[in-house]
């Protein structure tokens, strides 16, 4: 299944937290590749795509096989959180009443 999702985080950032959820502390898939801009994650049967593209808001592209519901788990996250900067100076509680939203791009 292939996912997308928009998030405030940079490129960078989004990369950092998706080493965090699948990587070897996460879900504990092996990292099979790693650039810039993309990460490769594989175990458990199934594998882990992730690439980020930089603009006004990083779009990141999941792709994955036996890893649905982690992938969705993390879309969700990334969404919802602002960078460090913005959640100490503004000092609000983010909106958690809102729904995910993130577009399959196919079903693999």
């Amino acid at each position: 299944m292939r996912y997308e999702v928009t998030t405030t985080l940079t490129p960078r950032e989004a990369l950092e937290q998706a080493l965090v959820d699948f990587g070897p502390g996460g879900l504990g898939l092996q990292i099979m590749s790693q650039t810039n801009l993309g990460l490769v994650f594989q175990g458990g049967g199934g594998y882990i795509v992730v690439s980020a593209q930089p603009g006004a808001k990083t779009t990141v592209e999941l792709e994955t096989r036996e890893w649905d519901y982690a992938v969705q788990r993390f879309m969700a996250r990334v969404q919802r959180r602002r960078p460090w900067r913005q959640r100490w100076w503004r000092r609000k509680r983010p909106d958690t009443s809102r729904p995910a939203s993130f577009n399959i791009l196919d079903d693999v």
